[in-house]
């Protein structure tokens, strides 16, 4: 105690490792990480590690040294290269457009890094393999970031339908729709899915629930695509027009290896939709539906629920101590916001890391994110050609 009363802390009796994070990106995304990175030594009981917010690293100078200042990060850098190779940093976290996430990644991993990497994992199928064949030849852990597997319903949905509440799947329905491109004279840059990488919705938002596909249902093995693009030019802030061939609508017809059917839409011209994701699974005992727009419910039917007079969908609150994900200083009741999907996968990419686990099934690996490859590029031919397309098993090739 100081003479004015006050204890110091001793934070030498902090028993959690620390882990160094080399960030890439100060965009969206790099925002995102690095405010759930600075989230994960509160929100739960017992974190397994306290991350240190070492570097970040960006082509604007700027911006980049505003974000670090921001977010507290120790240092700054223009050359992802220094990120990837420097001996300091444990966790090298790749939040760059989608045309840079091969090679940095591949990089950082060959210099023993830890790699966590936004979606999709590439813009080709054959990187994706790479990167994927990468990380099992160094054997680091590696995390393609879809984070919306760790909301706590989505983590209910899968425990509902490995209990066997939902009975024999028959049925994955899924739509993720957002508005950017709805405008045909909207200036290119303000489109996301339409400058620069040119990846398209599928890619961007539809292999999120193409990755939900998998976690929830299981293997796609064949699929049937139809993908649109209304507005094949578009002119930039400087009156200049552009041709454009990123996808702004895609619908697929999927078939799993279970003997489930689903379908998945995504779309950038659904005028009016912000950030809409939903999805339904109906079995032969029961359904589940959940909505993005209401993050903390989901909805469950189940035939052995109640009797037949009063059965129902019920809106199920996820916010309990017995379901999954708690947040340490919420109670119950007390809803998690958007952030959070990222704040619980990387706390759990930080668990695999410190106490070397695995990151499957809980968490999409480096396979899994090709694996969604595999599927968009599935898609893509038979939206070329016009049919159905089979898929062979992934897994074996890597």
């Amino acid at each position: 105690m100081n003479q004015n009363g006050f204890y110091q802390v001793d934070y030498s009796k902090l028993e959690i490792p620390e882990v160094k994070i080399g960030m890439l990106g100060y965009g969206f995304m790099g925002q995102v990480h690095s405010n759930a990175f600075i989230k994960v030594p509160y929100s739960f009981s017992n974190p397994v590690s306290r991350p240190v917010l070492l570097a970040i690293c960006g082509r604007n100078q700027k911006k980049v040294e505003a974000t670090a200042r921001r977010f507290g990060y120790k240092e700054y850098c223009l050359d992802w290269q220094l990120l990837a190779k420097d001996p300091q940093i444990d966790i090298f976290d790749n939040c760059t457009p989608d045309d840079c996430h091969y090679l940095p990644s591949i990089v950082a991993m060959e210099n023993g890094k830890h790699v966590i990497c936004e979606k999709p994992l590439a813009l080709k199928l054959e990187e994706a393999f790479q990167m994927a064949q990468k990380a099992r030849e160094t054997g680091v852990k590696t995390m393609c970031c879809y984070n919306y597997r760790f909301l706590p319903a989505v983590q209910l949905a899968r425990q509902l339908i490995e209990q066997g509440i939902l009975g024999k799947i028959y049925q994955f329905r899924a739509k993720y729709l957002q508005q950017q491109g709805h405008n045909p004279f909207e200036h290119i840059e303000k489109v996301w899915y339409a400058h620069g990488t040119q990846s398209g919705t599928l890619m961007g938002i539809g292999s999120h629930i193409l990755d939900m596909a998998h976690f929830l249902v299981g293997e796609i093995t064949a699929v049937s695509g139809l993908k649109k693009t209304y507005n094949q030019i578009r002119k930039d802030s400087s009156g200049k027009a552009h041709s454009i061939s990123a996808d702004e609508c895609t619908i697929a017809i999927l078939e799993f290896k279970n003997g489930a059917v689903g379908t998945i839409e995504s779309s950038g011209v659904s005028t009016g939709r912000k950030n809409y994701q939903g999805w339904e699974i109906n079995g032969s005992k029961g359904s589940i539906v959940f909505d993005l727009e209401d993050l903390n419910h989901l909805q469950v039917y189940s035939t052995d629920a109640n009797p037949p007079e009063i059965r129902g969908f019920s809106n199920v609150l996820v916010t309990d101590s017995e379901h999954p994900l708690p947040i340490n200083y919420l109670p119950s009741g007390h809803n998690q916001g958007w952030e959070y999907g990222h704040v619980h996968a990387l706390h759990h990419f930080l668990d695999c890391v410190v106490n070397d686990k695995p990151v499957e099934p809980l968490g999409a690996s480096f396979q899994d994110g090709y694996r969604v490859q595999v599927v968009i590029e599935a898609i893509n031919q038979s939206s070329a050609k016009g049919k159905r397309v089979e898929i062979k098993e992934v897994g074996q090739d890597i």
